[in-house]
């Protein structure tokens, strides 16, 4: 026992180390062993509490005087110590933060060895998870949030996602969570309610305005409950264009909304697989009807959007998602957000 009780003598240092500037030269596999070796005390400490007493109170002893003040509490405590202390250094490399993410909201083992790695390291881990996976981790991050709401208990999914600064980082993981394979569940009852509340129009128009058109249109397609919505806001950018007759061209009061960008994004969205593309032309045309029905152009904009969608050279939808539209759109659903 002494001898791995000698180990144990490495832990103040190594979470020393972990709150230093040294962090700076630590790659992945450095975090990995780190946390291993801190995982190793943990289970010293349970082999440890569950001996007799005397053997205990021994291995006290030993680890006080091997600086260990804290005893065995402070041996079982190795886990958290280490990874607050990796998580609030900022030194530590984005590689390096990245596998300390995974490892805490992904264990790889389940079961016991998911036990040893603490639900308050993890819940820091998930606040710093968005702005740390960013570009090509897309998927990773989708992964890590769905693992993460997963974790809570039902009904604290909306409050988790309220903890989380809501920005870019946080849009994205959440739209790449709602087209990953398996999340479901997690879609209807956290993530498009999370959009979607009632009184949270900034939040999905900025949202929308932060993804590109194409993948939006994917949304649509993979979750109807999003197409309303998103239809109703593109209804209310389109009533924001006035029409210029020199310069023969919609123009908006408001930079942010273009012709081009409206154009662009309805096309998205007729390219879908049917019934979403025909769905969306039956719309666009009550639109024009409710603007005076208007054939030629130049005198609503839902007219020139049908004929732009009309032109030859606009693409048909392509093979049948159907699976993915099964609701049917109501006037509540194509209000305005």
């Amino acid at each position: 026992m002494e001898a791995l009780l000698s180990q144990a003598e490495q832990l103040p240092g190594l979470v020393a180390a972990s709150r230093s500037p040294a962090v700076r030269s630590w790659d992945p596999a450095t975090v990995s062993r780190a946390l291993g070796w801190a995982r190793a005390f943990r289970h010293l400490h349970r082999h440890l509490r569950d001996a007799g007493p005397g053997l205990r109170e021994a291995a006290e002893r030993s680890l006080r005087r091997r600086g260990l003040h804290g005893g065995l509490g402070q041996l079982g405590r190795s886990p958290s110590l280490l990874s607050f202390a990796l998580l609030e250094n900022r030194a530590l490399p984005s590689p390096a933060r990245g596998r300390l993410l995974r490892i805490l909201l992904l264990p790889s083992g389940g079961g016991e060895e998911e036990l040893l790695l603490p639900l308050s390291a993890r819940r820091k881990a998930a606040a710093q998870l968005l702005p740390a996976c960013e570009g090509p981790a897309d998927r990773a991050q989708a992964q890590l949030l769905l693992s993460r709401l997963r974790e809570e208990e039902e009904g604290s999914g909306l409050a988790f996602l309220d903890r989380l600064p809501c920005g870019p980082a946080l849009y994205k993981a959440v739209a790449s969570a709602l087209l990953e394979p398996g999340g479901e569940s997690e879609a209807q009852a956290v993530l498009l309610p999370w959009l979607l509340r009632r009184g949270g129009g900034a939040r999905l128009e900025a949202f929308c305005r932060l993804l590109p058109a194409a993948r939006l249109a994917s949304l649509c397609a993979r979750h109807p409950g999003l197409l309303g919505p998103y239809f109703g806001l593109l209804a209310a950018w389109g009533g924001r264009l006035a029409h210029d007759p020199l310069l023969g061209e919609w123009r908006s009061t408001h930079p942010e909304v273009t012709w081009s960008e409206l154009r662009e994004r309805i096309r998205l969205l007729s390219q879908e697989p049917e019934p979403l593309a025909s769905a969306i032309r039956e719309h666009i045309r009550k639109l024009k009807g409710q603007d005076g029905d208007f054939e030629a152009p130049g005198l609503s904009v839902w007219t020139d959007l049908l004929i732009d969608l009309e032109r030859p050279d606009v693409e048909k939808p392509g093979r049948d998602h159907s699976q993915f539209v099964t609701e049917t759109w109501s006037e509540r659903d194509l209000s305005s957000p």
